[in-house]
């Protein structure tokens, strides 16, 4: 039996759950990086590509940072699990065992995530094999305009400094994040399985 209804009831927040100076920390770490266009890999021609105009900028977070952040991704996963989870049926008891290195992504003004759903073929290298099943945005700033995170078309979801957002990694999560329009949206993306 499906423990909800609606599937906006599997999209899950949590606010303020990375320490703010660490998010200062972060952003500051990694403004001093190299950063490059955003990709989008299509399987129907095995091939990569940015668009045009309007991509965010990315950056794949160093062992170190990685490091730093696991224990969050950790934690704001297993709050999903003990959510979500058939957790008096064995074989569905854990929705994640793994999940990939941390990718930030910097929106300055004018820049957007076209809408997509997170299909994700890169993480998967031969070594590692898996399903993506479960999506995670951390945020580590407020101090913009725009940027919204946005479902389905029309569901807007204004991310605070700190706050952890995990959803399904499949079809039925179309989203999308706008564009900014004043200052820069900082956060870091990872895919579980």
């Amino acid at each position: 039996m499906i423990k909800y209804e609606n599937i906006k009831d599997y999209i899950h927040l949590e606010k303020e759950f990375i320490p703010k100076d660490l998010c200062v920390d972060i952003i500051q770490q990694i403004e001093k990086n190299q950063w490059s266009p955003h990709q989008w890999y299509s399987p129907t021609n095995n091939s990569i590509r940015s668009e045009e105009t309007m991509e965010l900028d990315v950056q794949n977070a160093s062992s170190k940072l990685n490091q730093i952040l696991t224990p969050y991704v950790i934690q704001a996963g297993a709050i999903y699990n003990s959510k979500f989870a058939y957790l008096d049926t064995p074989r569905m008891s854990q929705i994640m065992n793994k999940f990939c290195n941390i990718r930030f992504n910097r929106y300055s003004k004018g820049q957007i995530m076209r809408e997509h759903f997170d299909h994700i073929h890169g993480i998967f290298d031969g070594n590692e094999k898996g399903i993506p099943v479960l999506s995670f945005i951390l945020n580590f700033n407020d101090d913009y305009t725009g940027g919204e995170l946005v479902f389905w078309g029309d569901q807007a979801v204004k991310l605070g400094c700190g706050d952890i957002i995990m959803f399904p990694s499949n079809f039925m999560y179309p989203h999308q994040v706008k564009e900014v329009t004043v200052g820069k949206r900082y956060s870091a993306v990872t895919w579980a399985w």
